[in-house]
């Protein structure tokens, strides 16, 4: 971007009177701060906030350059959507890209010097709260703050790249898929699904993809921002400099391999004089392992969308309970299809299994036996989408009741989950009561899917 021989309303070789210019728009919007007529509605062409502010804010070209925007001071400028959820809850809209992935190019790169961490270097970001029924010039500016990437995310946020970049040299451009990785993903950046480019090392053509910071990564980045969420981080030690998050966690994890839940309680004070132990223990011993406090939430696992779950296995490796979701609504289910269902979305998020073991001496006692990191993966969605459909048809027919059992799919089935049977909610067509369920991960598929992860 030339920025030569113009008059700007800021110095575009002084960062400060970039960044001060930019806290302008804090709290407004930029219909205060723009003269614009009309402009697009945004649902018709995406980006066209950041197009705005570019453009009539901070008054300079669009372009596709690989250098930051604000470039004699390294400055990359960044807007990105924020939303309220159902529970009012600010979260990411959508990922950050970054940049492109040049397919030809990245081969060659080393990660510390690559076009990906230039870009993350310094970063003008400028958060706006998205609302559907709101012009984009109306949308309130919640965030504009200068960020970079934490040191403590470059070791997660390189093995991430790494593993694309390898995807790409092994001539698998066309295999990457965004739920390989924790913080960072090489995400689909194309007008249409089948437009393709060439790949190196292979013949096979691949969708042009961009480097981006995953939708949970920046919901943490922003409410961290916005100091809405209480978040504390796993603190590395130096002997676990350089790690990325998955060694981590099993580093941690350990030492403490083989013992009891009774001796994990008895080692981390939660047994109370009567010898009980508390009815969460397995979720406070995990945090206590992590160094993380009871009532705060995991930094690391909110930048990666990670969900932790305790998995008891019997003797013979089966699992003792399946993995349940939250319960659904059935409007809500008729209403919606598979890929814009909370359903789908849970199947993206990755699972921190913490796995006890019953002790095959010992009848009903578990010991800790490992840790994985597990998600779905993509070839088993289809059957996760089969069980919704079918669920969600046979609501619609006005059966409800009809639940879509373990056997009729290899993945996962659909029961109550409910205090009693008087815990119900309306059904279509006419709503009639049915009690609460929700979708489950099949037994038999969670046992496949542990021995093929930890080769048990």
């Amino acid at each position: 971007m030339s920025m030569v021989d113009k008059h700007y309303p800021y110095d575009p070789k002084n960062k400060e009177s970039i960044i001060s210019y930019a806290r302008k728009l804090l709290g407004s919007t930029l219909r205060q701060h723009i003269a614009v007529s009309e402009m697009p509605n945004p649902r018709r062409r995406k980006g066209t906030f950041g197009n705005a502010l570019e453009k009539d804010y901070f008054q300079y070209e669009l372009n596709n350059d690989s250098n930051p925007d604000f470039a004699e001071v390294g400055l990359e400028l960044k807007a990105t959507p924020l939303k309220r959820n159902k529970n009012g809850k600010y979260v990411a809209k959508e990922r950050l890209v970054i940049t492109m992935i040049n397919y030809l190019n990245v081969i060659r790169e080393r990660f510390e010097a690559s076009i990906l961490m230039h870009k993350l270097k310094d970063i003008l970001l400028v958060v706006y709260l998205y609302e559907k029924e709101k012009n984009f010039l109306d949308y309130q500016i919640k965030i504009v703050d200068e960020w970079a990437l934490p040191e403590e995310d470059v070791p997660t946020i390189k093995a991430d790249w790494e593993l694309v970049v390898k995807k790409i040299r092994d001539g698998r451009a066309h295999e990457i898929s965004g739920r390989d990785t924790l913080y960072l993903e090489a995400c689909t950046k194309a007008s249409s699904s089948s437009v393709t480019t060439k790949q190196p090392f292979s013949d096979i053509p691949a969708k042009p993809r961009a480097w981006a910071l995953k939708a949970s990564y920046m919901t943490a980045v922003e409410n961290k921002l916005l100091k809405k969420r209480k978040m504390e981080p796993i603190k590395v030690s130096k002997e676990e400099e350089g790690f990325n998050l998955l060694d981590v966690v099993r580093h941690r994890f350990q030492p403490y391999f083989g013992l009891t839940e009774e001796e994990l309680g008895k080692k981390f004070g939660y047994e109370t004089a009567k010898g009980k132990k508390p009815k969460a223990l397995t979720a406070l011993v995990t945090r206590q392992i992590l160094g993380v406090a009871e009532d705060a939430k995991i930094e690391q696992f909110e930048k990666a969308g990670i969900k932790q779950k305790t998995i008891r296995l019997t003797k013979t490796g089966r699992p003792k309970e399946a993995v349940s979701f939250p319960r659904f609504d059935y409007y809500e289910l008729v209403e919606t299809d598979f890929e814009d269902s909370d359903f789908y979305r849970q199947l993206q998020d990755k699972y921190l299994f913490v796995i006890y073991r019953e002790s095959p001496e010992d009848p009903g006692v578990y010991r800790l036996a490992d840790v994985l990191f597990w998600q779905m993966p993509d070839s088993d969605l289809e059957y996760a989408a089969r069980c919704y459909e079918e669920m969600r048809a046979r609501t619609k027919a006005g059966h409800a009741e009809n639940s879509v059992k373990s056997t009729e799919n290899p993945c996962c089935h659909v029961r109550p989950h409910a205090r009693n049977k008087q815990d119900t909610l309306p059904t279509p067509p006419n709503g009639k009561p049915v009690i609460k369920k929700c979708f489950w991960l099949n037994q038999g598929y969670l046992a496949e899917e542990i021995h093929r992860n930890l080769n048990l």
